[in-house]
């Protein structure tokens, strides 16, 4: 059997690439089953729609599997009408969030075959078994029972009994769902991906730029690669839609993190790590004891990973202990947190259903400050509730604490609480059409407050401008929204102090 596996690329022109994780456990759990596959890595590659047609004309495969997140759904479906135009007799299988979360937009719009829900480990490899033996996916239960969903305009999936965790199309034309599989509980027990699968020196030397500046390695000598560590979240913000969504939360063990870590490190020489996850830490109790095994291995290695706001906000918290955390991060090696502010209103947090306060924000901000991490945080503006001053009481939060954030305006994706309300409130008349319109989360692409887009985005700009001009002032007026990456407006940020008594990364760099 044929196969062909397809990495898209979400932003063709962005200077920096990321290797594919969601992808990258996918593909290791096919080759790991003995299948063999053909890789068209567009992103990496850089390939124009032109190449990919006439690389699907030249090459005929029986099975074609590819993902996204649901934001690329546009291209994905250009892709699946213009493989199957081509080649007819394949089967096309999609996954992660552009599957997941909208099986009826995409199976009344592409020429889709299969679509794999939530996590794919397991899915992926019964469903080529499956079709490479002529075996069955499943069938339509009698009576005929319509699952109720809405991504408006479009039929309904049946519920089905087969291979769990997926959709497909029956002879009859039902678009059958045959439930969701139970999460991997342990996730220690998936294994490592098999980066080699990919064009790996290509990754290394194209994610560079993805690193803060560090103190004693040079962006020449930085390999950054990524690790997951968690899988989910255990939060479900209303604007906010993942691939785990109906899974829960799950942390692998320290001890397995730091495995991976020793493995990338001596095969790779890999010395910076971003955990890629929804959601890493946000808890203090197992946060330190992560720390205190990173300390006790001493690695030699940076990393990044996203925390809650109120992981050292919280006021009932003692501040000791916030403190003590706090500073094993700089121990440990880590270099840079992610966590969201989103809106310094809190009425707009409730809506949001973040369960933190904006004040938890600054709290954590100044303790961070004060033990040196460097701190990057997003926005989401364009809640209903946005108005000009919820957009300034926001702002002025991150100009007092001197942190120039990520702005992002609010888009309703499928299944999260903002995609209902837009429904619901007749902002969304038709799921495909809205999805059709989608760009990026830098633009207005639906606006649902009173105010218009100009006035928005003259309200944004107008504020980050002078947080522009008070933090570093590096940033010309068409960038305030688009900055082109961390290192260009936070990098006042990136700490100077390194406990090198406990942390010293020439002990895996070669350097001693």
């Amino acid at each position: 059997m044929k196969t062909l596996f397809v990495n898209p690329s979400l932003r063709p022109n962005a200077p920096h690439r990321y290797l594919p994780v969601g992808l990258g456990y996918v593909v290791s759990a096919a080759k790991r089953a003995g299948f063999n596959f053909d890789l068209l890595d567009v992103d990496i590659g850089g390939y124009s729609d032109e190449y990919v047609e006439k690389f699907l004309t030249e090459n005929k495969y029986d099975v074609i599997a590819l993902g996204a997140i649901v934001t690329h759904y546009k291209w994905i479906k250009w892709f699946i009408n213009t493989a199957k135009k081509i080649q007819p007799e394949c089967k096309v299988i999609v996954g992660n969030s552009v599957g997941s979360s909208i099986p009826e937009v995409l199976f009344n719009t592409s020429g889709v075959d299969i679509i794999v829900l939530g996590e794919g480990d397991i899915t992926i490899v019964e469903t080529l078994n499956a079709i490479k033996d002529g075996k069955s996916l499943g069938e339509a239960n009698q009576p005929i029972v319509e699952i109720p969903h809405n991504n408006i305009g479009h039929p309904a999936c049946v519920e089905g009994t087969g291979i769990e965790g997926i959709v497909f199309r029956d002879a009859k034309g039902n678009i059958v769902h045959n439930g969701r599989r139970k999460a991997v509980r342990i996730i220690d027990e998936i294994p490592t991906p098999d980066w080699d699968i990919f064009d790996i020196e290509s990754y290394i030397e194209r994610s560079r730029g993805t690193a803060h500046s560090l103190p004693d390695i040079s962006k020449e000598e930085t390999i950054v690669m990524p690790i997951n560590t968690a899988r989910g979240c255990v939060f479900k913000c209303t604007f906010c839609h993942y691939v785990f969504w109906h899974d829960p939360y799950r942390h692998r063990s320290s001890e397995s993190i730091i495995e991976e870590i020793k493995f990338h490190n001596k095969k790779y020489g890999a010395n910076y790590f971003n955990f890629w996850d929804e959601l890493s830490f946000h808890k203090l109790g197992p946060t330190e004891k992560f720390l205190d095994s990173m300390i006790a291995e001493d690695l030699g290695v940076y990393w990044t990973a996203a925390i809650r706001s109120d992981l050292f906000g919280r006021p009932e918290t003692p501040r000791e202990e916030k403190l003590r955390v706090a500073e094993k991060f700089i121990k440990a090696g880590n270099f840079a947190v992610g966590y969201s502010l989103e809106s310094g209103n809190d009425e707009i947090l409730k809506a949001m259903n973040k369960r933190v306060e904006a004040q938890y924000f600054a709290n954590q901000s100044k303790l961070l400050k004060e033990v040196g991490v460097t701190q990057n945080t997003s926005l989401v503006v364009g809640y209903p509730q946005e108005t000009p001053e919820t957009i300034k009481e926001t702002m002025d939060m991150c100009r007092n604490l001197h942190i120039y954030p990520s702005v992002g305006f609010l888009l309703p994706l499928p299944e999260t609480g903002m995609w209902g309300y837009a429904v619901e409130n007749g902002y969304i008349k038709h799921a495909g059409e809205f999805l059709d319109s989608i760009t990026e989360r830098q633009d207005i692409i639906l606006n649902m407050t009173k105010m218009t887009d100009e006035q928005m985005l003259s309200e944004v700009k107008t504020h980050l401008a002078r947080i522009n001009e008070e933090v570093n002032g590096v940033l010309d007026s068409d960038s305030l929204i688009r900055t082109g990456g961390y290192s260009r407006h936070n990098k006042h940020q990136d700490k100077k102090k390194i406990d090198n008594q406990s942390f010293n990364p020439a002990t895996t760099t070669g350097s001693v």
